[in-house]
């Protein structure tokens, strides 16, 4: 972006400060500590199983350098695995929960009005469940020995805390947009600026 183009930018972001209407930001403020005060508790929580699924992850590791692949599935740490996805799907229901209560108190015009991450959240949420309760299964596809199939069973226990971990994300990733909501950006003006850049 040149510094013509920034510099219109900021003179629209100033204009669009000082026109906004303050009673409606006010609005959108309330609803935003409202949500935030829901859901930092939850997001607490879902921070707390993350980095145990990160300590997970690197003992997976440790024991494919120690003693292959297969052990993985003799050490109990697939249903840890499996233990610590179902406790973040629970932390991630509750905060979609918690986000359409927080959409529904939001005018349209609202750059935090994103109604469509909903759909993908819960989206998101039950190809994890899916795969989470597939785990249990998982340790019946390995043979015994057969280090290349255990290999890639892991390979797919990886991509799955991977998942597991993006459920955790997407509580910061709605928080985006308190900022353009602050600047008292409408939607439209958000995607008018996306499309000049």
């Amino acid at each position: 972006m040149n510094i013509f183009k920034k510099a219109g930018l900021l003179v629209a972001m100033t204009t669009a400060i000082t026109t906004m209407s303050f009673a409606v930001l006010a609005n959108n403020q309330g609803a935003i500590d409202a949500f935030e005060a829901k859901t930092k508790p939850i997001a607490q929580d879902a921070k707390v199983l993350s980095d145990k699924l990160l300590v997970l992850m690197q003992e997976f590791n440790q024991l494919m350098a120690s003693g292959g692949a297969a052990t993985i599935f003799t050490s109990g740490k697939v249903q840890e695995l499996q233990t610590l996805g179902e406790q973040t799907l629970v932390q991630a229901k509750l905060f979609v929960k918690e986000y359409e209560q927080f959409l529904a108190q939001l005018p349209e015009t609202s750059t935090c009005y994103t109604p469509e991450n909903v759909t993908e959240y819960n989206r998101l949420i039950n190809e994890v469940a899916t795969k989470n309760q597939s785990l249990s299964e998982l340790n019946n596809t390995v043979a015994p020995g057969d280090e290349m199939a255990a290999t890639m069973a892991v390979l797919n226990l990886q991509m799955h805390a991977g998942q597991v971990s993006s459920l955790v994300q997407m509580f910061q990733l709605v928080k985006m947009c308190y900022l353009t909501d602050a600047m008292g950006y409408t939607k439209d003006d958000v995607e008018r600026m996306q499309a000049e850049q």
